[in-house]
């Protein structure tokens, strides 16, 4: 992966799977506790730890997500890892999520409006224009995660116009940039970020190698070249500064 050679300043991760024993992110306290270590020597200082949702009920639900979001953090301090660690969710968009994100099973980003939605990866569904339309009546803010590696979006990358058009935000991961997932994501990132598209990079790290790492700023270059310092900086730095504090972006 590229080096991190992004400017120091404060740089939070919107997008993680660093909680342990709770979806496919780390396996144990060791890796979640490697993964937020080599976070923070890459520049990171504030972690949204957001699994996956559904995994969350299988596993007991909220007093699980707290569980391992208190252990984690208690991790972070034994270790002198200066790392803010803030609650969140990745939600997988299904026709039950406008009430569970009102009864509170699911979370929205540290506390904020802001929502971190997965749609399906191979189709289209049916209800996605719907229950979009029904979370932002509810006030959540969407911002729709991973979408360079969205089958349906690579194949029309419109589909993403509309919905920004309509509110919502979009999250590209940083490894795509790099070619960690292979070509047609990261071709499908460049054209979106290329049409002002993406608002946000993450890094959805999941492990601490390979294309699952957290990578973050080492995709500063990469985004300087597609979209220039500006854009860069917003996608980087200030789009998920805003987003942890509840601001507009």
């Amino acid at each position: 992966m590229a080096q991190e050679t992004a400017p120091a300043k404060p740089l939070y991760d919107v997008h993680t799977h660093v909680l342990f024993d709770i979806d496919d992110g780390a396996f144990d306290e060791a890796m979640a506790l490697d993964m937020l270590r080599l976070s923070s020597e890459r520049g990171v200082t504030g972690i949204v730890a957001t699994p996956h949702s559904q995994d969350v009920r299988e596993h007991g639900g909220l007093p699980t997500f707290h569980d391992r979001l208190e252990r984690t953090r208690a991790l972070l301090q034994e270790s002198g890892i200066p790392i803010e660690l803030l609650p969140g969710m990745e939600v997988h968009l299904m026709p039950d999520v406008p009430e569970l994100l009102r009864s509170g099973d699911y979370l929205p980003l540290n506390g904020t409006r802001y929502v971190l939605i997965e749609l399906d990866f191979v189709q289209w569904a049916s209800f996605t224009d719907d229950l979009l339309f029904q979370i932002a009546v509810d006030g959540y803010v969407v911002l729709l995660a991973h979408v360079e590696r969205i089958g349906p979006v690579q194949e029309r990358p419109a589909l993403i116009e509309k919905l920004v058009r309509r509110g919502c935000y979009a999250q590209v991961t940083a490894s795509s940039l790099l070619g960690g997932f292979g070509d047609q994501p990261r071709r499908t990132a460049e054209t979106l970020l290329k049409r002002g598209l993406v608002h946000v990079i993450a890094s959805d790290a999941h492990r601490p190698e390979g294309n699952r790492e957290p990578v973050l700023a080492g995709a500063y270059d990469r985004l300087v070249e597609l979209v220039g310092e500006d854009a860069a900086e917003a996608a980087l730095y200030a789009n998920p500064a805003a987003v942890v504090r509840g601001e507009p972006l």
